[in-house]
Order: structure tokens, then C-alpha cells, then sequence
């Protein structure tokens, strides 16, 4: 599994933003999202390397954690941000199934198609709202979200052409 985020418009498409993913036990954590996407680009970096590195400490202290305390401690790590211009997608699995949390999102996406559409609770404006939620992909649904998971930040378009590029993804 792998999350990506499509770049915002404009001369510095991926100025704040970070991926990554963690695992702990039978349990993977995977995330990427954009802070201070309009700010400079130190500030975008600076900004990026916090929450990567708050990310990367979630499964620390974890042990046996499930994917619902994944993204609950991935959700405090970024609480500890100022989070106000927010994007992300989060997910995680286990061998329950797949839950996806996020914000500042239109939609997501798996293999070309919508995951997740507008008007889901799971979409909305930047910023991490004070109650947070799961989607849920279990049983036969588990498959779906397995694969590369796209997050269309608010203002951006799923890509007509190279979703790889349009994610920032170098190699």
C-alpha cells in the first residue's frame, strides 16, 4: 500500500509536502500530505520535515497496535503541528482491513477510479477538525484500498496524465 497526494497548481506544486509510512508489528501506517503549501520554500520544507519526522515516531511505543490506534496516534502527532493549512491522507491496515482518515481533501482515488467522493465525512477543508473519522474498507472491500491511494487536496485535480509526476514521486 502507498499514499500518495497530487500537487497544488502553481510554480511550487509540492512545496510542503511529506510521505512516508511506519509499521508496527502486523500493523503498516502510511501517509502523505502538504503544510505551508503556499508559504516559502524553507518554510514548506521546515514545515514537511516536522510532520514526517512526528509521523515517523507514531509506531514508537505502539506494540500490537491496530490500524484504528495508528491513525488516532497519527492524529495527535499532528495535532502537536500547527496544523491550520492542513492536507493529508492517512491509512492504515492490519489484517482486519483498511481504515482511511484525512483533511483538506476533495477526493481519492485507487487505480483511476474514486475511492472516496465528495460529501463523504471523511473530505473537507484544511486543517485537522476537532472530530476526526474512519472509512472503512473490510472483508471483499479490503482489496480496494490496497493498492496506491491518491488524495486530491482541495483546489487540485486528479491527473489526466502522469499520476506519478502529478504526486512528486521521483523514482
Amino acid at each position: 500500500m502507498r499514499v500518495l497526494l497530487v500537487g497544488s497548481p502553481g510554480r511550487t506544486p509540492f512545496c510542503g509536502h511529506f510521505r512516508g509510512s511506519v509499521r508496527q508489528g502486523d500493523a503498516e501506517l502510511c501517509w502523505a500530505g502538504r503544510l505551508r503549501g503556499a508559504g516559502s520554500p524553507e518554510e514548506g520544507w521546515a514545515a514537511a520535515e516536522q510532520a514526517r519526522s512526528a509521523l515517523e515516531d507514531v509506531a514508537t511505543g505502539l506494540p500490537g497496535a491496530d490500524r484504528f490506534a495508528l491513525i488516532d496516534a497519527a492524529w495527535a502527532a499532528l495535532r502537536s503541528l500547527d496544523h491550520r493549512d492542513l492536507s493529508v491522507l492517512i491509512a492504515a491496515r492490519d489484517r482486519g482491513g483498511v481504515s482511511l482518515a484525512g483533511c483538506g481533501l476533495e477526493a481519492v482515488y485507487t487505480g483511476g477510479a474514486p475511492l472516496v467522493e465528495a460529501g463523504h465525512p471523511l473530505l473537507g477543508e484544511p486543517g485537522i477538525p476537532e472530530r476526526t473519522g474512519y472509512c472503512q474498507f473490510e472483508g471483499g472491500e479490503r482489496d480496494r484500498a490496497s493498492g496506491d491511494l491518491v488524495g486530491v487536496p482541495v483546489g487540485a485535480r486528479y491527473p489526466a496524465g502522469d499520476l506519478a509526476a502529478a504526486c512528486g514521486v521521483r523514482a
